[in-house]
């Protein structure tokens, strides 16, 4: 099992925000974790051909753009085995109980949800699976970890009441609810977190050896996560911050980064394999 991070760092515009995309390889099959642009997907499709891979099964975090936008290079050319994502029709029920408000019918939710999260809709045809689904099983080294779905109905309920804001715990809803995924990788666990509010991995951050900093390095996450950590010197931190001029916000992060193992796509790709938890240094900030 190996990670690919990859890095926009070589592609051609430097102000552009590519997004996130890791390659997950078992050994036996490829996995996407987001692919946020073009560039990303072609970069995959050379992976696969170069790894003898057919198609790649790709797990979505989010529906935002920089996490979203390279799937449909993929689709059409049929690089795409199945998406695994979080699919909220499937619980319109539980949505429309914790909305608890009586004005609001079933097909209503319903109309709004397909609304919000228009782009995932658009997949359909695609082997859609939820993440949410206890007997949805993409490959044994790999899990679902969150988020929970008591913090899920809780932010999706407040963006599908008129009355709220679509924010909460300092991030938008479509953020804070990415779809959080555990790593065996040899004898590590690795956390891979898309742009997940810290709240919605709180309590579990201490469970893994390597973990992705949530939307590309934002500081205040971040600092909180190093703070969970405190006296964990070993942990390798990932940020995908491909994000050209649009400010991902890991620049803030150099002076907390000092006595850690970081590494950041702006200094090109980044591999997470077994041999990384005994070579990566303390203070190193790359590859």
């Amino acid at each position: 099992m190996k990670l690919i991070v990859l890095s926009s760092k070589d592609y051609g515009d430097k102000e552009k925000n590519y997004g996130d995309c890791i390659i997950i390889d078992t050994g036996f099959k490829a996995i996407v974790y987001d692919c946020g642009s073009e560039e990303h997907a072609r970069e995959v499709i050379k992976y696969l051909k170069n790894n003898q891979y057919e198609k790649a099964d790709i797990i979505l975090s989010h529906n935002d753009n920089d996490h979203f936008a390279g799937l449909k290079f993929l689709i059409d050319n049929n690089r795409v085995n199945s998406i695994t994502t979080i699919l909220l029709l499937k619980h319109i029920d539980d949505i429309l109980d914790e909305i608890n408000d009586n004005r609001r019918t079933r097909e209503s939710i319903k109309k709004q949800i397909a609304d919000y999260f228009d782009n995932i809709h658009s997949l359909s045809g695609n082997n859609l699976n939820d993440s949410l689904d206890e007997n949805w099983v993409l490959d044994s080294c790999l899990n679902f970890v969150g988020p929970s779905y008591d913090y899920l109905l809780e932010a999706v309920s407040k963006a599908l009441k008129n009355t709220e804001s679509d924010n909460i715990d300092m991030e938008t809803i479509i953020n804070a609810i990415s779809v959080q995924v555990e790593l065996i990788v040899g004898n590590h666990k690795v956390l891979l977190t898309g742009d997940a509010s810290y709240p919605a991995i709180e309590g579990k951050i201490r469970e893994y050896d390597a973990i992705q900093l949530p939307h590309h390095g934002k500081y205040d996450q971040a600092k909180k996560i190093f703070d969970e950590n405190d006296g964990r010197e070993d942990v390798i931190y990932i940020i995908s911050d491909n994000t050209g001029n649009s400010n991902g916000g890991s620049d803030e992060l150099m002076d907390d980064c000092i006595g850690k193992k970081v590494k950041n796509t702006k200094n090109g790709e980044i591999i997470i394999d077994n041999s990384s938890f005994t070579n990566s240094k303390i203070g190193s900030y790359g590859k």
